[in-house]
């Protein structure tokens, strides 16, 4: 029988708390060929994006795409 030495070093129960928790890890959900995200802002903000979203005629989401779009080739150049 071969013995087996334990190692010292003991699991910090924190440390697996902390990588068991939902955001602990990059995740992508996927439809299509586009990436779900999500993330929380104050319910006014809301309101303001689905009003001028209203106003173009074009979904929550596109209003948003079409903002981060136009800020990253800002960014690029």
């Amino acid at each position: 029988m071969a013995i087996v030495k334990r190692s010292s070093r003991q699991a910090d129960p924190s440390e697996s708390f902390i990588a068991g928790a939902p955001d602990a890890r990059r995740q992508r959900w996927q439809k299509g060929n586009k990436t779900q995200i999500t993330f929380t802002v104050a319910p006014e903000l809301v309101d303001q994006l689905d009003a001028i979203a209203s106003r173009r005629h074009v979904s929550r989401s596109a209003l948003m795409t079409m903002w981060l779009v136009e800020r990253l080739e800002r960014e690029a150049a």
